[in-house]
């Protein structure tokens, strides 16, 4: 067994790395599911000789951060002060389980392979191929429980039978959404064709994506899935925020006053005054850039697949929006709210508590590159946006309101 599951004092779930070389705690990030032609031509051509992303070394091992995304070589990982684990590549690269699981599915003639660099590969995900058809075969960690599979399957199956762009999962040879296979759960997915937007690409799609957003909560009102959501991955509350913060170590670039001041605007804004009247329901709970997959280029963009439901739960729509969609710049802000009303109009208690929503996104990310990820670099530069957004409120308040 890779991984087992422990629960920090803040409250959240963490993960043991059952590491021969060392063990830390980490939890598990955002996933992708992701296919491009390129991908299809690395289950032909086989495994290829691999060189770290961030200084170009043929790798002898492989680092992988906690949620199992390649990093690159050791001593990137140490030099960034990355959360990672170091694996051998015959580790990285072996195929027999995934071909194993494939069998669960009923495919016994599959070619199997990690993805191409250039997409991003991760520890528990293969690209697969069988009769002329392309899939992403996913191996979920021990401690995800199978309802909560149920669950983010059922969600996954009611956005596509209304006709959003999301992931068909093949069913088992037993007539499942799942498999399990060596003591874990394994998921086949169609391959989605398409790419993640660059820098460019996302100012220009952001419109569309928020479009889709609102299609996707709309499409979910009222619906109730099968199994059950992950507890730990699901709504925060005050007491959350309080458990967060009294965890974290000091760092210069958070005084106590700007925590401070955080804290009671979420605790008058959004976790009482207008968030208390805020509708709730089904949310994706990952709707960020990487999990959005496009086809076209700049204002031709369309989107072509919708990923990663591992983390739908229930809360109010704005976290979703907060999370990936959000932006402090006013008119940006502006624009993507109005393309997301244009499809689910927003309440006034919706538009007034926006801007605390974004400070709390802000702090969950905050946490997650603190607690989890380690990375020094993103947490200071999330902390700068926390104070940005914190001075901001008045302003990005205005940019959602209808009289702005």
């Amino acid at each position: 067994m890779y991984y087992s599951a422990t629960v920090d004092r803040a409250g959240r779930l963490g993960v043991l790395w059952a590491a021969r070389k060392r063990r830390s705690g980490v939890h598990e990030g955002p996933s992708r599911v992701l296919m491009t032609i390129t991908d299809h031509q690395a289950i032909e051509r086989g495994s290829a000789l691999l060189s770290c992303p961030r200084c170009g070394d043929l790798l002898a091992s492989v680092a992988v951060n906690p949620s199992g995304e390649m990093i690159g070589c050791e001593a990137c990982a140490i030099s960034l002060g990355l959360a990672a684990e170091i694996m051998s590549l015959r580790e990285w690269e072996s195929t027999d389980l995934a071909l194993g699981a494939l069998r669960e599915f009923g495919l016994t003639d599959a070619s199997v392979t990690r993805p191409a660099p250039d997409t991003t590969p991760r520890l528990h995900y293969w690209l697969a191929s069988s009769g002329g058809h392309h899939y992403y075969l996913r191996r979920f960690h021990d401690w995800f429980p199978d309802t909560a599979v149920v669950w983010m399957h059922s969600v996954m199956g009611h956005l596509a039978d209304r006709g959003l762009p999301v992931p068909h999962c093949a069913p088992s040879v037993s007539g499942q959404s799942f498999a399990r296979h060596a003591g874990a759960a394994w998921a086949l997915y169609r391959a989605v064709e398409g790419h993640t937007a660059n820098e460019r690409e996302w100012m220009w799609g952001r419109p569309r994506a928020a479009e889709t957003l609102a299609q996707l909560h709309t499409a979910l009102e009222g619906f109730t899935p099968q199994g059950e959501p992950f507890d730990l991955w699901g709504a925060w509350t005050l007491d959350t925020v309080d458990r967060v913060l009294a965890s974290w170590e000091p760092m210069p670039e958070l005084p106590d006053d700007l925590l401070a001041y955080v804290r009671h605007r979420l605790a008058t804004h959004f976790f009482a005054g207008p968030g208390a009247e805020l509708p709730h329901g089904i949310v994706h709970g990952d709707l960020t850039p990487g999990n959005l997959l496009w086809r076209g280029e700049a204002n031709g963009l369309s989107i072509a697949g919708i990923l990663d439901f591992e983390r739908a739960h229930h809360d109010t729509a704005l976290m979703d929006f907060a999370w990936g969609l959000g932006d402090r710049r006013p008119p940006l802000l502006r624009a993507t709210v109005a393309a997301y009303a244009r499809h689910r109009p927003l309440s006034a208690p919706e538009r007034e508590a926006m801007p605390e929503a974004m400070l709390l996104g802000t702090l969950m990310a905050l946490d997650m590159q603190l607690s989890y990820y380690h990375d020094l670099r993103e947490a200071t530069r999330l902390a700068r946006e926390l104070a940005f957004t914190a001075r901001d409120l008045e302003g990005l308040r205005r940019a959602v309101s209808l009289r702005g």
